[in-house]
């Protein structure tokens, strides 16, 4: 097995006893990584604070940033579904989709209760769960259904949210789970 490990000194991959990191020139080194994805091809799709979108494929990065068509560059959470769509939330220009041509965008304007999103987990069928500071959101068919502390959660801040394997959603808020 293979452990990513982020630092503020870099990215490091250790295997077995073998510690690897990147070189000082490296896109990682200049950015600090909030947040790691490997998907089912094993590419490593890391989110960060100033740099963008960064994705380790073979041992060599690309890089994609609002020049490429992603709305923000300070990327909080990354999440593929069983579909293989890549989902990117950023920290104030909304939700991205990685699409064959670019990127398609979410945001206040299409119901996201928030620009800044913390948190991307699937849901059933092509649904996607989407937590931010005000609120949970569910992405399904296009259409945006918000949740709040309204209907029952404990908290509007979501920051982290886990899809079970029997369908029931984990909601991590400041105030409980």
């Amino acid at each position: 097995h293979v452990l990513w490990v982020a630092t503020g000194s870099g990215v490091f991959r250790l295997e077995g006893d073998r510690l690897q990191a990147f070189a000082p020139g490296s896109p990682l080194v200049m950015n600090r990584v909030l947040s790691m994805y490997e998907d089912r091809e094993g590419d490593l799709w890391m989110g960060t604070d100033s740099g963008g979108l960064q994705v380790l494929r073979d041992q060599k990065f690309t890089t994609y940033t609002t020049a490429d068509g992603l709305s923000g560059n300070l990327v909080r959470c990354v999440f593929a579904s069983a579909k293989g769509e890549l989902w990117i939330g950023t920290d104030g220009a909304g939700l991205n989709q990685r699409t064959g041509s670019g990127f398609a965008h979410y945001s206040t304007a299409d119901g996201l209760s928030s620009n800044v999103i913390l948190s991307l987990a699937g849901g059933a069928g092509e649904d996607l769960w989407v937590g931010t500071p005000n609120g949970l959101n569910l992405l399904h068919q296009g259409k945006v259904k918000r949740f709040t502390s309204a209907d029952g959660l404990p908290d509007d801040f979501i920051r982290s949210l886990y899809a079970d394997r029997d369908g029931s959603l984990w909601i991590g808020t400041r105030h409980g789970l």
